[in-house]
Parts: structure tokens; sequence; C-alpha cells
């Protein structure tokens, strides 16, 4: 059985964060990283026990270049562990597994070489390019005021689109133009490849201006730099379906115009399509939903 190193993104429910961390604790070690704009303590009391890696802290704006800087530094500490994990899981601290932990790592033992990342090439596609092709600024502005925030982001956006300054649909990668892929922030890879990605965000800093100026780039830093490399071979395939709900590899995840939160009544559509994760689960809200897919991993 391989060692699972779960990289975990966090900034709410410490609770239920302890939760997920205690249903995978087997053969596996866990790098947290929690938001800078909240308070840690209840994280660090919540996870009082158990061994955790906190990594450098940064704050966080969703859709900015903040979501790659989390990722990189969750990265930099499981590569800098110098463990040979047989796999890296990006999960989020409101995710819960449905399969038992033996089940999770024998499914991973099978598949020892398989990335599993999607992308959905943005490069050759007629849609959502203008999350590359012209800049986005202001999303990591750290205001305390989301209003204004959200306002400036909104006016340079629309300046952005009038004026005739248009960026390429390609990046360079290991010096050749690599198409822009994009996909979930979720995904699971192996050691080598979660070595190769950090290696090219140390590495060449083309990518990181490329991406730090384009929308939501986690959604699309590590999908392109996987896809431009010898690791696009053991990728998964979706069959080039769209939609970030068909280019999430291993988790079940209702996107909607917000996150749907899992309740019991969603149990039966879980079970259906039977991936490895679901999210988003909320203490005080999936609580009976967490007792039943318990009782459904400890059968397996």
């Amino acid at each position: 059985m391989s060692r699972i190193a779960y990289i975990i993104s966090a900034y709410t429910d410490p609770l239920h964060l302890s939760r997920l961390i205690a249903s995978l604790d087997e053969e596996a070690d866990f790098y947290v990283h929690v938001d800078k704009r909240v308070d840690i303590c209840p994280f660090e009391e919540a996870l009082q026990g158990r061994t955790v890696t906190f990594v450098r802290r940064h704050r966080v704006s969703w859709g900015g270049w903040s979501q790659v800087e989390y990722q990189k530094e969750l990265l930099e500490a499981v590569i800098g562990s110098g463990v040979e994990y047989g796999r890296v899981v990006c999960l989020s601290g409101q995710d819960y597994p449905l399969w038992s932990n033996a089940r999770i790592h024998s499914y991973f033992d099978e598949y020892p070489d398989t990335e599993f990342v999607m992308g959905y090439n943005l490069t050759r596609s007629s849609e959502n390019r203008m999350r590359i092709r012209v800049y986005h600024f202001f999303r990591d502005l750290p205001w305390k005021s989301q209003w204004w925030k959200n306002k400036f982001i909104v006016a340079a956006r629309w300046l952005m689109r009038c004026l005739p300054i248009r960026r390429p649909m390609q990046v360079m990668i290991d010096g050749r133009p690599a198409d822009v892929y994009y996909g979930s922030d979720y995904w699971a890879m192996t050691l080598p490849c979660a070595r190769y990605v950090l290696s090219v965000l140390n590495t060449q800093p083309a990518v990181s201006r490329y991406f730090r100026y384009s929308f939501a780039p986690s959604e699309m830093c590590v999908q392109t730099i996987v896809f431009a490399s010898v690791f696009a071979a053991h990728t998964v395939s979706n069959g080039g379906k769209k939609g970030l709900f068909n280019l999430t590899p291993l988790h079940y995840i209702d996107y909607g115009k917000c996150i749907k939160v899992m309740t019991l009544a969603d149990l039966p559509t879980l079970l259906q399509f039977d991936r490895m994760f679901c999210r988003k689960v909320v203490s005080g809200e999936s609580d009976e939903l967490v007792e039943e897919i318990e009782r459904k991993r400890k059968l397996e």
C-alpha cells in the first residue's frame, strides 16, 4: 500500500476539517493551508494531536493568483518532506471521502502511473477565451472592502475588453509554446508529476507571469503544465466534455451558481456517480450524510 500525501486548502469549518483528516488517516500524511484572512487558532485546536503540516499562509482571493501560490506552498512541503509518496491528492477542507481508505489505496495502486488530471483545451476552443485573452487585474488586492474590490475588478475587466490589447493564447513552457487547458482545482498526481509541476513554477517565470493576470489561474496553471509535459500521455480522458463537473476526475461536486451543500437527500446521487470524494460538506448541515457515508465505508 503506497503512502498518500493529501494537500488541503481550508478557510472555514475547522470541525469538519478535523473530521475529514480523521476519516483519511491511514497510510497518509496531511499538508494544510489555512487562508491568511481567517484566525488559524480554531484550526490548530481542532487538529491538536493529529500529525498535520501547516504551510506558510497566503491571503486567498477567489479567481486570483493567490490560489496558485498556496498550491505551490503545499507542493513545496510535500516534495521537501523527502517522503516517496505514491500519490499527491489535492482536496478542499470541505470535502469528504465516499470510498473506504482501503479502496482508495487499492485504486491508486492499480493505476500507479495515471495522472488524475483532466483538461479542456482553451487555446483550440471558441469558448471561455476571455479567461486568458485579456488581462485580469485586482483580484489579489488585499482590501478589506470586497465591494470596492469588486468594483475595481469589473471596471478593469470592462476596460481591457474595450482596449485593443490581446494576450497570446499559448504560454511558453520548456522553451516551447504550449496550449492552455482548464479544469478542476481538485486532482491527484504521481510524485514525479508533482515534482515537475513545482519545478516549472519555480524555474520558469514566464508561466507565472502569464497566469498571474488570467481569470481563475488555479483552474488552468497546473493543467497546462501537465498537458505540456510527458505526463500528458498518462492523464485521464473525459471524452472532450466541457464544464467543471466533467473535468473533476475524482470528486462529485454540484457546481451550479454556487457549490451545493451536500445533505442526506443527496446520498442516492452520490452512490450513483460513485466518485472517490464529494464536496461541499458542512458541519451542522451534512452530519446525517456523513454518518451514512461512514456506515457505507466500513462495509467496503
